[in-house]
């Protein structure tokens, strides 16, 4: 089983403007894994070098954006999809219309079924907000609680969806 942390954001109803707001949960992320760790993971369980696992990542990535510029849609066996979007703003005729007004051109990922976790092997665990962590800490300054760190852990992980609010334990 993963754990999943999230915490509870109140928002509007996009559908429904003038609804109450009401609480959604949101991923809190806890961590982030660079490319380097990516790199020396894959080395580690295969016989390829970390070179050679760049290698191999970055023509995959060639090859993507080539076949994307190209108006394809890439399917990859076991991972996914990408393809090609974009906005565009409406004319009055098809004769008006030109490609100026096409923007917002964006890859879309669609992941495969083996690649989509499935929620049965999730534990979700509610984490407070960064807001909620700084607000906490705050208070617990303006108590005086300055000695060091002689009562223990009172906070625990608290999750963050920053660079640097990542998990100490």
């Amino acid at each position: 089983m993963s754990n999943v942390c999230y915490s509870l954001v109140k928002r509007p109803n996009p559908l429904k403007k003038n609804a109450p707001k009401k609480f959604y949960a949101v991923v809190q992320k806890s961590g982030n894994m660079s490319y380097e760790k990516l790199k020396e993971d894959i080395s580690f369980s295969t016989t390829c070098t970390p070179g050679e696992v760049s290698l191999i990542v970055e023509t995959l990535l060639r090859y993507i954006r080539e076949g994307l510029k190209a108006g394809q849609s890439i399917y990859l066996d076991k991972f996914g999809q990408f393809r090609l979007s974009f906005s565009s703003k409406g004319a009055e005729s098809a004769k008006d219309f030109n490609t100026d007004l096409i923007h917002g051109l964006r890859v879309v990922f669609h992941p495969c079924k083996e690649l989509k976790p499935e929620r049965k092997n999730i534990v979700f665990e509610k984490k407070a907000t960064v807001t909620e962590q700084k607000a906490l800490l705050k208070a617990q300054l303006k108590e005086g609680n300055t000695g060091g760190n002689t009562g223990g852990n009172t906070g625990g992980n608290t999750g963050g969806d920053k660079p640097g609010d990542e998990s100490m334990d």
